[in-house]
């Protein structure tokens, strides 16, 4: 099999666990921050100039790409028997593919918080630290991976520039829909042994690393108090703008 259609851990297992194809700030990993610029500027410069309808159209038509993204993984890793469980829309990231198309087919505040306060800091660090590391970017899940957060950080920058300003009111909303996710998503890490929304264990994730060694066996805790914490900031700036 090409290693075009490699997943991360096929990677890991032939070449070692700490292989990496590309580093962090690398040319690599800087290509997708210019396609993430391109993107944004797109967002402010043309589409919040779009009508009403034209505007509908660009929010399904990105649903759909992210839409067909998530499922061509599942198709791939099936059809080249590297399927595992963690493969599931379970992620944050994944989640909030589904909060793409709720607000898609039926927009509302709620949706439009939870893609302010979870999707843009989820993307970022996703882009920031990515998991793919291991993959060169003639890679299937390279590419699957980067444009997939690339689009989950535009959608909300289109909701923004669409004048939706974000209200601190709202932040309990979000954490509780949060909850209300990592509860079952608990449960399903236990019965498959697997670790969505990092409730199990940090995977070596640095800023995870760092909860885990300041609260111990409560990390759990610790992730509460920095998702918490994360959103609180993310909604601080709007603070001062309506106090403006």
């Amino acid at each position: 099999m090409s290693e075009f259609w490699y997943t991360p851990q096929t990677m890991r297992a032939l070449k070692g666990e700490t292989h990496r194809s590309f580093e962090m700030f690398s040319l690599t990993h800087l290509f997708w921050f210019a396609v993430l610029a391109v993107g944004l500027i797109w967002v402010f410069a043309v589409y919040r100039k779009y009508t009403p309808e034209k505007k509908k159209k660009a929010y399904i038509i990105l649903t759909a790409l992210l839409l067909i993204d998530e499922v061509a993984k599942y198709i791939m890793t099936v059809a080249t028997n590297q399927w595992l469980w963690q493969f599931l829309p379970l992620h944050l990231c994944s989640i909030q593919i589904f909060v793409c198309l709720w607000h898609t087919v039926r927009p509302c505040t709620l949706n439009k918080e939870i893609l302010y306060a979870l999707c843009i800091p989820g993307a970022v660090l996703a882009l920031v630290s990515p998991s793919w590391m291991p993959l060169p970017l003639a890679n299937f899940m390279h590419l699957h991976s980067a444009t997939v957060h690339v689009m989950l950080l535009i959608y909300p920058f289109m909701i923004l520039a669409d004048g939706f300003k974000p209200n601190i009111k709202n932040l309990w909303k979000v954490l509780a829909f949060l909850f209300a996710v990592g509860i079952p998503v608990y449960g399903i890490n236990m019965l498959l042994k697997t670790n969505f929304l990092f409730l199990m264990r940090t995977d070596n994730n640095p800023i995870l690393n760092l909860v885990a060694s300041i609260f111990g066996k409560f990390y759990l805790v610790g992730l509460a108090v920095l998702l918490s914490l994360v959103c609180f900031l993310v909604y601080l700036p709007w603070v001062f703008v309506k106090k403006k």
